[in-house]
């Protein structure tokens, strides 16, 4: 059984809570409060559609964890394992991403759910997010577009770290971060995403080249957090205050969409999260660590997978396939019981041998020490992914 390390933090399983919980908001409650719900109001529908920042949040968190962990790894080491690192993700993402596959193929097969070849395929090989689906079709896949970023995000961010050395990415990723947000916008005003039309996705909210400073942002943060003197100040600076501030500056940037929006929440969330990482006696710090919601963060990414299947909103027709397990309060009791069987009977375990195995590839070989870099990789430890 695998076990939290030492530099664990249960803050950000209360992030991860948060995050998961906005989401399934999202889904669920468009069923709740759409023009013919049980609840209708436009004003829930459209507070619950800004429930999809909750993937911009998991962005933040992914971008902080996975540098911090190379950087981690560079500290006790002298280097870091790509192969190493490859095993710990390949056991922790692929087993439930593809057991929720393989029971959505078998249920289209079946009859009972509409899901096309090319979406499944897509979702199969992590290119959801860049991929035309047929009409009527998508919902249920439809989330695999935020683990095609972040499965992106893995194959890139690594060998760019190794490559570059912490001085250089501390140096350079601001740069990139903005020059996403630019291209991200040209794109929108100029291109309306039509790279390939009627093939590749002209939606630039799920593209890996438009959406990647949400996870580059993350990166530079834990960079500059690993240099001792740069940690403390911002110890000392992200009091309650500042971040009470910043938490209302980011509620605003969602709820009045100003200019540069995704520019703007790609930055303020890793900040905000250090900010409650550093502080964890802060009130913030101590609400999101009480035990239900860091057993909910623990599960999140379960939940991510299997809420797609029953939170289907107003999305898809009546009479839903499976009844009144798609609707509520049915639903989240469906979303719960499944994601709690995938996390302890398939996630966790694997976690585990991920981590063995993981273990037994360094000590069978030297790491891969990142000869470019100028300074050492970290210097203080951050929590584990």
């Amino acid at each position: 059984m695998s076990r939290p390390s030492k530099d664990y933090r249960p803050t950000l399983d209360g992030w991860r809570a948060i995050a998961i919980l906005l989401v399934m908001l999202a889904h669920g409650g468009s069923e709740l409060f759409y023009p013919a719900g049980r609840y209708a109001s436009s004003t829930w529908y459209s507070i619950s559609q800004h429930g999809v920042f909750g993937v911009d949040l998991f962005f933040g968190i992914s971008g902080l964890l996975i540098c911090g962990r190379l950087l981690d790894e560079h500290e006790k080491t002298g280097g870091f394992s790509l192969g190493s690192f490859y095993i710990r993700r390949v056991f922790r993402i692929l087993p439930p991403a593809f057991t929720y596959l393989a029971i959505v193929g078998l249920l289209a097969l079946s009859g009972f759910i509409v899901v096309s070849p090319r979406e499944w395929f897509s979702s199969v090989f992590f290119s959801r997010n860049y991929i035309v689906v047929p009409p009527d079709t998508g919902w249920y896949t439809g989330h695999f577009w935020s683990l095609a970023v972040e499965e992106h995000f893995y194959l890139i961010w690594p060998a760019a770290l190794l490559t570059l050395g912490s001085a250089r990415a501390r140096r350079y990723l601001p740069g990139i971060a903005i020059a996403v947000a630019i291209w991200r916008i040209a794109d929108f005003h100029w291109f309306h995403g039509q790279i390939w039309p009627g093939v590749l996705s002209d939606n630039i909210y799920e593209r890996t080249d438009t959406r990647f400073d949400g996870l580059l942002w993350g990166c530079w943060i834990a960079l500059v957090v690993s240099v001792p003197a740069y940690r403390e100040t911002l110890t000392r600076r992200l009091s309650a205050t500042v971040i009470t501030v910043l938490v209302l500056v980011l509620v605003a940037c969602i709820a009045l969409n100003p200019p540069l929006q995704m520019a703007w929440e790609s930055f303020l969330v890793p900040v905000i999260l250090l900010g409650t990482v550093l502080n964890p006696t802060l009130l913030f710090g101590r609400i999101l660590e009480t035990s239900p919601i860091r057993w909910v963060g623990r599960i999140s990414y379960s939940l991510y997978l299997w809420q797609q299947l029953f939170l289907v909103g107003s999305k898809i027709p009546r009479p839903l396939p499976f009844g009144r397990v798609q609707e509520w309060p049915l639903n989240i009791v469906a979303v719960f019981v499944c994601a709690s069987a995938s996390y302890y009977l398939l996630e966790r375990p694997l976690v585990a041998v991920g981590h063995s195995l993981s273990a037994r590839f360094q000590m069978g070989r030297n790491p891969i020490v990142a000869a470019a870099t100028t300074e050492p990789l970290a210097h203080t430890s951050r929590p584990q992914a």
